[in-house]
């Protein structure tokens, strides 16, 4: 373990101990936050639209659960990850959600067009659409194709249709829900959620580290 995240790690482990909404904690929260940001290892948000939204909402997040689950389904868990993986995650789904906004914004905004034979275009049709998705998106897409066979051999015993890179494109790059995949696939939200935990966010965040977004 390097000596940033060892020290994130005390850390956190410090500020988990105190009472929650204590002062000592809060004081503990503010450093960690401090030294994330100075660390420059949350995703590269340059360029993007409302990026500050996405940056508090991130922040609010790691506030409420850390410690305690508030918002969360469950609080952050060191034996999967360093907390910049663990926020990376939220971060890049609220950069999505904004981008939804904003797509919702500009239909809104556009009046009923008719094309030259008087047929009615769908708006979206017109929006203008990023070039390219987010950066980490797109490397990720990249790398579910160009490793693809690696990551079918990573699959739940006896079904090698539920292998890693499934998974990691219908959990991470679509947004599928477990409920959606359960039915898909047969197999009960815990084995699906423990198995993605176990083995395809460790290889997914060692992808993630090699491309330079985090460490």
């Amino acid at each position: 373990m390097d000596e940033f995240k060892a020290q994130i790690l005390q850390l956190v482990r410090e500020a988990c101990q105190q009472p929650r909404d204590s002062l000592e904690r809060k004081r503990k929260l503010n450093k960690i936050i401090y030294l994330i940001q100075k660390s420059g290892k949350l995703l590269r948000v340059n360029g993007v639209p409302d990026a500050e939204e996405a940056l508090q909402q991130t922040w609010i997040y790691f506030c409420q659960n850390l410690c305690e689950a508030t918002t969360a389904k469950e609080a952050y868990n060191p034996d999967k990850g360093c907390v910049t993986s663990w926020l990376n995650i939220y971060l890049n789904y609220r950069l999505k959600d904004i981008y939804r906004k904003i797509k919702e914004t500009q239909l809104k905004t556009i009046s009923p067009i008719t094309g030259e034979n008087g047929e009615e275009i769908d708006p979206i049709d017109l929006i203008p659409v990023r070039d390219e998705p987010y950066p980490i998106i797109k490397d990720i897409q990249e790398w579910l194709t160009t490793e693809a066979k690696k990551l079918q051999r990573i699959h739940i015993s006896d079904r090698p249709d539920v292998n890693c890179q499934v998974l990691i494109e219908r959990r991470f790059i679509l947004e599928v829900a477990w409920k959606e995949i359960s039915r898909d696939f047969g197999v009960s939200i815990p084995t699906l959620s423990g198995f993605y935990q176990r083995k395809c966010l460790p290889i997914l965040e060692e992808f993630c580290k090699s491309q330079g977004y985090f460490d």
